[in-house]
């Protein structure tokens, strides 16, 4: 809405001693019947629409923003004022808003406000125009949890059931009845690890029939080691984790312990409170270990070029830029790239402040060198394993017992050299030649002495300084009015109990993992063009009681949510459902999600038995097309990994930023260059050609009709439903399965037409025809929408 006003106005004071009569005449002559006009609600989003982009924080034509109350409060360019507390007549705002002449009426060249919007406005600058935070910028409130009468079907187990029952009613829905218990299982082993039961795991828990039975399968998930890798793998879409260092030669970098530290951190249950400060400040803590040195690396995964020709302090500075838009990002979803150039154009922040939130970053000593410096040089965990039972078989060498107390593996080496020459030595020599270190960028902050110091970039040009900044968070989200110094402040601040929105975007990232969207849609932005919470009471306690209640446990948190009768609902559609809520908002039953690219390929390994337990180390490199890095200039090169490292789970196949692996793409895997919170999940025809034909699929194929070839049964209608049951972990229905036999003879009969093709197909010799026919089978059940779907 663009102002241009013409008319002169009373002085400032003036307008003040007006606007306070306004106030007090217009609540002496309100109706007892008026609605108040609630800001957030009915104000904000008309603003927001029509009038940000001429005078929010981009524009600020006329000198007038509706950002900010203060600004929108003040004299015009026009010496005018476009908003008078209890005074909407007197208001130019309405003027122009009501305004006959096309030349001079607000919003310009686009359909004038409607009635109810003009009637608003008005009713609202009449009220006292009082501005309202915005929700996610106001700290969390105990909310009062309703007490309901719950279906027999519906037991409230805990106040999300509370929560999220009234709102069903509210909508006029009724709660879904449980599913069924393969499903169940199903869904809670690939939510909670990623990868699905096995038929024995199914068995065990049909069998058990007691109260407690669900919860101890998620007490065995929890526990178990791919826990860690499951969500690990979450986390480094939003640490934007690869292998390379990003732009034109994209070569290696060497950063896998700190994905080996995402796994530890998640298995150990590390508190969300003490896993923020160590990836963000863990270098400033006293005395850091080694493993809160590597947490840093979550802000060294930003691209370096070292490309000849570049200016490596503008690539240090886009390092830092991308550090600042990923903190907030992360930990506020807050699109805080946005303020770079400009003051935010609909959220609370002005463009100063967003080098207030650079300076904490830019204190740090890595540039844009080729060698990634600073680094931290260790031994892998296996390595470290071995090397205490090394240094365990070291006790009985003279010279060495003394010392190994406190020499490192390196004064062992030396005193090792200078032993007497004896096979064992010998043997001991050659052993610790396996062990290499590994190098792990690190953050490092810079002393006083070579301290930089912070600038504001003009319209967001790092080559033209504005006024110098010190570390700070903006204004309206400073509750304490606090200094912060350094990133360890930071930290501090964030996980704080005065910090407003940490907790929220966490939880509510947590549970869009688990039910498939959000309680806020929009993960990545809690501001104010952002969809509010479905559920904003359950938003506030789910967030009040990680924090509080909790103590930021991770584990426990997602257990409260899978143990709710919410989640354990059937995902079978009612016809009530598809007219009043076809999206599921109302959580009136379980979202069929398609499962992420890293677990499809990790569930047809395991289904077929492929499936490496292997875990840490370096990233692997499993089957891809060939010619996928000739278009690349030659600095690295794919070696195609063997043995089990061709199995190993998803998170550990290794990412060029340049050239990700193209199964993961075609399943909507960002490309890790940037920060992403929300995977968009597309249904294209080429993840069927890729789940038909890339070579791990077939692989997965080929191993599970070698599976129904094995089976027990020499009925071959009895070997492929033992195959859909392997994958499926349900009974075929006999549509289903008459299907499948068709499909079975009619590849048996095209097989044994081409037996070679039958042979290549089988790998093997023998009975190739039957097994290439069974392994088309298993392919086809591997494409299954049941199998590809989480229900």
């Amino acid at each position: 809405m663009q102002f241009f006003f013409l008319v002169n106005h009373s002085t400032k004071s003036r307008a003040v001693i007006c606007s306070a009569f306004g106030i007090l005449i217009s609540l002496l002559s309100c109706n007892q019947s008026d609605q108040l006009v609630d800001f957030n609600r009915d104000v904000r989003p008309i603003l927001n629409k029509n009038c940000l982009s001429c005078h929010g924080g981009v524009k600020q034509l006329g000198e007038l923003s509706f950002l900010f109350e203060e600004d929108a409060l003040q004299l015009t360019e026009s010496n005018v004022y476009a908003i008078i507390p209890g005074n909407a007549k007197g208001s130019e705002l309405i003027k122009r808003i009501k305004h006959s002449d096309p030349e001079l009426q607000m919003p310009p060249e686009q359909e004038p406000l409607s009635k109810e919007d003009i009637t608003t406005l008005e009713k609202w600058i009449n009220q006292g125009a009082h501005w309202g935070t915005h929700w996610a910028y106001q700290v969390p409130q105990n909310p009062e949890i309703p007490e309901l009468k719950a279906p027999k079907y519906f037991p409230i187990r805990n106040p999300i059931d509370q929560f999220a029952l009234r709102k069903m009613e509210e909508k006029k829905l009724s709660p879904s009845k449980k599913a069924d218990k393969a499903t169940l299982l199903r869904r809670v082993s690939l939510d909670l690890i990623g990868l699905p039961p096995t038929q024995k795991e199914l068995a065990d828990f049909q069998a058990d029939k007691s109260e407690n039975s669900y919860e101890k399968v998620v007490d065995r998930l929890l526990t178990s080691p791919r826990f860690g890798e499951h969500w690990a793998s979450m986390w480094m879409d939003l640490a934007r984790y690869g292998d390379s260092q990003g732009y034109q030669k994209d070569p290696y970098r060497s950063i896998w312990m700190y994905r080996d530290w995402l796994i530890k951190a998640f298995n150990e249950d590390m508190p969300f409170d003490q896993f923020t400060i160590e990836q963000l400040a863990g270098d400033l803590l006293p005395e850091p270990k080694e493993s809160q040195l590597i947490a840093t690396a979550f802000h060294r995964n930003t691209m370096t070029n070292d490309e000849g020709g570049t200016d490596d302090e503008e690539f240090r500075v886009a390092a830092v830029l991308d550090r600042v838009n990923t903190t907030w990002e992360v930990w506020q979803a807050t699109t805080m790239s946005c303020v770079q150039c400009h003051s935010h154009p609909y959220d609370p922040f002005r463009h100063e402040e967003y080098y207030t939130s650079y300076a904490f970053f830019n204190n740090t000593a890595d540039a844009d060198k080729y060698d990634d410096r600073p680094y931290i040089s260790t031994y892998p965990m296996k390595d470290k394993t071995k090397l205490a039972k090394l240094t365990a078989s070291l006790k009985g060498i003279p010279r060495i017992k003394e010392t190994l107390e406190s020499a490192a593996i390196d004064s062992i080496r030396t005193l090792i050299n200078q032993a007497p020459s004896t096979p064992e030595i010998q043997a001991l020599k050659d052993t610790l030649e396996h062990f290499k270190k590994v190098r792990t960028p690190i953050f490092q902050e810079l002393s006083d002495e070579k301290a930089r110091k912070s600038y504001l970039f003009e319209r967001g040009n790092w080559l033209v300084h504005g006024q110098e900044v010190q570390p700070g968070i903006p204004n309206s989200l400073d509750l304490e009015n606090g200094e912060l110094n350094d990133r360890l402040a930071l930290a501090n601040w964030l996980v704080s109990n005065q910090n407003p929105l940490t907790a929220r975007v966490t939880v509510n990232r947590f549970w869009a993992q688990l039910f498939g969207q959000g309680l806020v849609k929009t993960i990545e932005d809690f501001g104010t063009q952002s969809l509010p919470p479905t559920h904003p009471e359950l938003l506030d306690w789910l967030a009040l009681h990680f924090q509080n209640d909790l103590d930021w446990s991770i584990k426990k948190l997602l257990k409260t949510m899978v143990l709710s009768s919410t989640y354990q609902q059937s995902s079978a559609v009612q016809e009530e459902h598809l007219f009043t809520d076809p999206s599921n908002e109302y959580l009136a039953r379980a979202s069929r999600v398609r499962l992420s690219a890293e677990q499809i390929r990790d569930q047809a390994l395991a289904v077929s038995g492929l499936l490496s337990d292997k875990m840490y180390g370096r990233s692997v490199m499993p089957p891809q097309p060939d010619g996928i890095w000739q278009v690349i200039r030659n600095v690295l090169k794919w070696e195609e990994s063997k043995a089990e490292d061709r199995y190993r789970r998803a998170l550990y196949t290794f990412w060029r930023r340049s050239s990700p692996y193209p199964a993961f793409l075609t399943f909507d895997s960002p490309t890790k260059e940037l920060c992403v919170s929300r995977r968009i999940r597309t249904n294209t025809p080429l993840q069927a050609l890729a789940t038909l034909n890339d070579t791990v699929y077939v692989e997965a194929a080929r191993a599970l009709g070698n599976m129904m070839y094995n089976y027990q049964s020499a009925n071959i209608e009895e070997k492929i439903a033992f195959g859909y049951e392997q994958a499926i972990l349900q009974q075929a229905d006999k549509e289903t399965l008459e299907v499948l036999i068709q499909e079975y003879e009619t590849q048996l009969r095209y097989y044994k037409k081409q037996p070679a093709l039958a042979q290549k197909m089988a790998l093997k010799e023998r009975k190739a025809e039957q097994l290439a026919a069974l392994s088309v089978v298993g392919n086809i059940i591997l494409n299954l929408d049941a199998f590809l779907v989480k229900s």
